[in-house]
C-alpha cells in the first residue's frame, strides 16, 4: 500500500520547451539542498567559459544541479571574471525568469552530466521539451557492460557486494566517498561488515561512529522496516551509528542541518543518499587516480549507476494531464537482457501511476500497485456495506483492461457453487460494475464491456474477487486519472457521478 512516501514515486516533471536562446550550466559543486534564492543565483551567475557570440545571443541562463533546474534567470549583462586564472571566463547579471516556470523541472536527459569536461551546454535555438529516454540505447549500453550483466542477476546484492569490495580494495578513495557521511565516534579499526543483523553494509573507521547503509534499487524502503533496523543498531556497543538509506528513488525526506549544511533525512532519521549522488561522489573521488583494474572497475560502476538511473527514470509519469500511454512499451523494454529487470521496471511504472492517481484522489483511499502473472496492475478500493455485509469495491487497471470489481469476504471459496453465488450477488448490485457515463469521461464512446466468453457476464479471480471490465488498450495517463476519479465519485454518489 502506498502511504506517506507515495509522492516520491510520481517522479520528476520534465522541463517544458523554451523558445529563446538559453544557456544551461551545472552548479553541482556550489549548490546545496536548502540553498536560498540568493545562493542559487550566485552559484549560477558565473564564472563560465562562454564565447562572445553565445553571450550576445543568450536570453536565459539555467542553473542545474542533480539534473534539476535550481534557478532560471533572464540575462541583463555580462562581465569578465576578475579572479586570477579566469581571464577568459564570464559571469552575468540577471533577474529571476519566473515566467518560464522551469525551476524544479528535470533536464537529466539534456543537461551536461556531473564531471563533464564542459559544464556549459548551449541551446541557442531554444530548449526542446524533454523527450522520452531512449530505452533501447540505454539497454544496449548496459548489455555491453560485464558488470551490468552480473548486476541484472543480483540487483541489490550486486551493489552491496561491490561497494564492500571497493571499501577494501581502494581504501583512500572509498574513504573520500563514504567517510564524510559518518559522525565522530569511538571506532577503533577500519572494516566493513556485510549483512550484520540483516543490515546491508556497516562501515567502520577509527575515531568515527559506524556508518550503516541500507540499499534499495528498484523499491522504496518502508519506514517500518527502517524502524526495525534502527531498533537493532541502538543496542550496539559504542557510539550510535549514523543511518543512511541508499536508493534510486528518493523516499519522503525533510531537511536537517549537519555542520551548517542542509541534509536530506527520512522522517524517522535515516540520511538519504541517491545513487546519482553516489556516482557524483565516486567520480569526484576518482579524479586523478592512477589507472588500475580497481580504479577502472569503479569508473565503470559509476557509469552503470548513471545508466541504470536513466533506465529507472524512463518509468516516470509526466503528469496528470499527460497523453502518454499508461504502460511502458513492451518493444522498448525487449532489448533489456534481464527479464527480472524488465519486470521490476513495469512494477515501478505501476507504483508511479498509483502515486499519481492517489495524489489526485483527495480524501480517498490510497491506490496500490503490484505485478501479477508478469503484468503490472494498479488498484484502488474502498469499503462499503451491501446486504448487511462489509465488502471492498473499486477499480483496477491491468494490461488492456479497466475493471470495476467487488471483493466478497462473505462469499469465499473457489468451488463452482461459491463462484455462482458471487456472480448472483454481483447481478443484484449492477451499480458496482457499471460503466455508464464513463465513455464521456474517457472520450471513447461505445467501449465494449467484458468478459465476453462467460455465461454470467462476470470474471472471477481467486476466492472472492468478481469483476467486469472495459477494453483500455490505448488508455492514457490523463484518461486513467479521470476514470479513477469517476469511479470514486460513482461509488460515493452514483446519480451525481452520472449526471456530472
Amino acid at each position: 500500500m502506498l502511504s506517506d512516501e507515495s509522492g516520491s514515486w510520481v517522479g520528476d516533471v520534465p522541463i517544458p520547451s523554451i523558445d529563446a536562446p538559453t544557456i544551461m550550466v551545472v552548479i553541482n559543486r556550489a549548490w546545496r539542498e536548502g540553498d536560498d534564492d540568493a545562493a542559487v543565483y550566485e552559484a549560477t551567475r558565473g564564472n563560465w567559459r562562454i564565447a562572445k557570440g553565445s553571450r550576445e545571443r543568450a536570453q536565459y541562463v539555467l542553473g542545474v544541479a542533480g539534473g534539476i533546474v535550481r534557478g532560471a534567470y533572464r540575462v541583463e549583462s555580462w562581465f569578465p571574471s576578475q579572479r586570477l586564472g579566469e581571464e577568459k571566463r564570464w559571469g552575468f547579471n540577471g533577474v529571476p525568469a519566473r515566467d518560464l516556470e522551469v525551476v524544479g523541472t528535470s533536464v537529466k536527459r539534456i543537461a551536461p552530466s556531473r564531471g563533464a569536461a564542459n559544464p556549459v551546454r548551449l541551446f541557442l535555438d531554444g530548449v526542446p521539451a524533454a523527450v522520452s529516454a531512449d530505452v533501447a540505447k540505454i539497454a544496449a549500453d548496459l548489455n555491453a557492460e560485464p558488470l551490468a550483466r552480473i548486476m541484472f542477476g543480483q540487483r541489490e546484492l550486486f551493489h552491496t557486494n561491490l561497494l564492500a569490495w571497493f571499501f577494501e580494495a581502494l581504501p583512500d578513495i572509498a574513504d573520500r566517498v563514504f567517510q564524510p557521511l559518518a559522525l565522530p565516534g569511538d571506532g577503533e579499526g577500519r572494516s566493513v561488515d556485510r549483512e550484520r543483523q540483516n543490515l546491508d553494509l556497516v562501515f567502520n573507521w577509527p575515531g568515527f561512529a559506524p556508518l550503516v547503509i541500507e540499499n534499495k534499487v528498484f523499491s522504496l524502503p518502508a519506514l517500518e522496516q527502517l524502524d526495525r533496523y534502527a531498533e537493532k543498531v541502538v543496542k550496539w556497543k559504542g557510539s550510535a551509528p549514523e543511518l543512511c538509506i541508499l536508493s534510486m528513488i528518493a523516499p519522503e525526506t525533510e531537511l536537517r542541518e549537519i555542520e551548517g549544511k542542509p541534509v536530506s533525512f527520512t522522517p524517522n532519521g535515516w540520511r538519504h543518499l541517491s545513487y546519482d549522488s553516489l556516482a557524483d561522489r565516486l567520480d569526484e573521488a576518482l579524479e586523478g587516480a592512477t589507472r588500475s583494474y580497481e580504479v577502472e572497475t569503479m569508473r565503470r560502476y559509476s557509469s552503470i549507476v548513471r545508466l541504470l538511473s536513466a533506465l529507472i527514470e524512463s518509468t516516470s509519469v509526466q503528469g496528470p494531464e499527460s497523453d502518454e500511454h499508461v504502460w511502458l512499451d513492451e518493444d522498448e523494454l525487449a532489448p533489456i537482457a534481464s527479464s527480472q529487470t524488465r519486470t521490476a521496471l513495469k512494477k515501478m511504472r505501476a507504483f508511479r501511476l498509483a502515486a499519481l492517481v492517489g495524489s489526485n484522489l483527495q480524501f480517498a483511499d490510497a491506490a496500490e500497485a503490484d505485478v501479477s502473472h508478469g503484468k503490472p496492475l494498479v488498484t484502488w478500493e474502498t469499503g462499503i456495506e451491501r446486504e448487511g455485509h462489509q465488502i471492498r469495491v473499486g477499480w483496477q487497471l491491468q494490461d488492456g483492461q479497466f475493471r470495476r470489481f467487488a471483493i466478497t469476504p462473505h462469499i469465499f471459496g473457489t468451488s463452482l457453487e461459491k463462484k455462482a453465488e458471487r456472480f448472483a450477488f454481483a447481478r443484484r448490485h449492477p451499480d458496482l460494475f457499471s460503466f455508464d457515463g464513463l465513455d464521456a469521461v474517457l472520450g471513447d464512446p461505445g467501449a465494449p464491456t467484458g468478459p465476453f466468453k462467460t455465461e454470467s457476464g462476470f470474471g472471477s479471480f481467486g476466492s472472492d474477487f468478481v469483476y467486469k471490465y472495459v477494453r483500455a488498450d490505448t488508455l492514457t495517463v490523463s484518461q486513467l486519472v479521470r476514470a479513477s476519479a469517476w469511479v470514486v465519485a460513482d461509488i460515493a454518489d452514483p446519480v451525481l457521478a452520472r449526471v456530472g
